[in-house]
């Protein structure tokens, strides 16, 4: 479910019927010092999944924005990549679970092993459940 200015806003569909997730997401590799300098460890990512008319995952478009500490325009990033790819109408969508790999992380809509919730990844920032009507939880 999209909601405006905040974690689901950049949700639409392409005048083609490709309908698209624009996102921007982290996480920490591996292992990190834990403390006043985490910043310089935490990497910053644009993604924008691309989906079929029947929400099938088809293709992405990523952006590595480098550490939290080098403060880059994440947003302006993700509008460009949305606008790049033709005329496009802001809405809900309906998809199918997913995972691709950028950067060794899993990245994707991917179901919890008990298969009662499933996160956005990396950093699993929302998540959805039943009753799977398209509201999330952060």
């Amino acid at each position: 479910m999209r909601e405006k200015n905040y974690h689901t806003h950049f949700l639409g569909k392409y005048d083609n019927g490709t309908q698209f997730f624009g996102y921007e997401t982290f996480f920490f590799p591996g292992t990190y010092p834990n403390g006043k300098d985490w910043e310089k460890f935490r990497r910053e990512y644009v993604v924008l999944y691309l989906f079929d008319e029947d929400g099938r995952f088809i293709d992405f478009e990523y952006w590595y924005a480098g550490t939290t500490s080098e403060r880059q325009d994440t947003t302006a990033k993700l509008e460009q990549m949305v606008s790049s790819r033709g005329p496009y109408e802001f809405s809900d969508i309906e998809v199918e679970l997913f995972q691709t790999e950028i950067d060794g992380e899993v990245f994707g809509l991917v179901a919890d092993e008990e298969g009662e919730t499933v996160e956005l990844m990396p950093s699993s920032t929302i998540a959805f459940s039943e009753p799977w009507n398209g509201e999330y939880y952060t």
